[in-house]
């Protein structure tokens, strides 16, 4: 496993996502008691950082990673976010003082821990002043309750204006062979951040599972989020995973893990969050540290895709 570190923290660069296992209208049935062993199983395998958010399901992944955790959270460096709040027909958005301190005790609960380490802004709020916000993060720390702190879904411009009030320890934001995110991986490199990629499966597409355009409920992340599986975008999808499993072959490796190895070569500083809702899953994904492309395979990738 590859890891690095931050201050006082020391992570592995491949992270578990937990959104899926959140389940629900957005990624269909999950399995309790299989997601649990797939905490166990990344753990295992030597994945010591793991990424929730209580909208992942209206708390279930919250609740379950707390579950999977007992007895084992000195092992595990954990980050959950607040600032989203599920409703019947839309999420709403909210970074106020008052509900940045109500979402940190309730996830402290259903974490079942006296502290998070990586407490994320989920998603910006225009409505409220970052300074706000960034202040109540301030108390939280100094009450030993958060550790440290970042920003989820950020712009360069909103990456610039945060920079002017704090620092920002980790930025998390979408990147993959098929969205190139730049901007904030460049912001990283140069403020010394941690970049927490999401998404560098493409909502499982680059697994290379898919051989024709899926029948998707429009509730499904796959059809609203991770908008690859539709026209254009799914063949040119089909063509990054046929030169992703292409290169992997090289390697004795599966498809999955060169989409995840793409983006760990993107740069040092870059962590990179995969999901999983059962332990070859998580093991099959962890296994993506293993090995590395060369510049080579890099090269070939980014001239076949050009």
């Amino acid at each position: 496993m590859l890891y690095a570190e931050k201050k006082d923290l020391r992570f592995s660069r491949l992270a578990l996502g937990t959104w899926a296992m959140g389940a629900g209208k957005d990624w269909g049935p999950a399995d309790k008691s299989e997601c649990i062993k797939a905490v166990h199983a990344a753990l295992s395998a030597g994945v010591n950082l793991i990424d929730t958010a209580p909208i992942y399901g209206n708390y279930r992944a919250e609740l379950l990673t707390g579950e999977a955790l007992k007895g084992r959270r000195d092992k595990v460096i954990l980050a959950t976010k607040c600032g989203l709040k599920p409703g019947e027909r839309a999420v709403s958005f909210d970074l106020s003082a008052k509900a940045v301190r109500k979402e940190a005790e309730d996830s402290l609960k259903r974490l079942q821990t006296d502290y998070i380490d990586i407490y994320l802004i989920h998603w910006p709020d225009r409505n409220t002043p970052l300074e706000e916000t960034f202040g109540e993060f301030e108390k939280l720390k100094k009450e030993g309750k958060i550790r440290t702190f970042g920003l989820c879904n950020f712009d360069e411009t909103l990456l610039l204006r945060a920079k002017q009030i704090t620092e920002a320890d980790f930025v998390q934001n979408e990147y993959s062979l098929l969205k190139r995110n730049e901007a904030p991986l460049k912001f990283c490199e140069e403020n010394k951040s941690v970049f927490m990629a999401y998404g560098a499966l493409g909502g499982g597409i680059l697994s290379g599972k898919y051989k024709k355009e899926p029948c998707l409920p429009r509730c499904s992340v796959k059809s609203f989020f991770y908008r690859y599986y539709k026209g254009e975008a799914f063949l040119k999808s089909q063509k990054a995973a046929d030169v992703l499993k292409e290169t992997a072959n090289k390697h004795k490796a599966t498809t999955a893990q060169a989409a995840l190895n793409f983006v760990l070569a993107q740069s040092p500083r870059a962590v990179v969050l995969f999901g999983a809702r059962n332990a070859k899953q998580a093991e099959e994904n962890a296994s993506a540290a293993n090995w590395q492309f060369t510049q080579e395979d890099l090269d070939y990738i980014n001239e076949r895709l050009s």
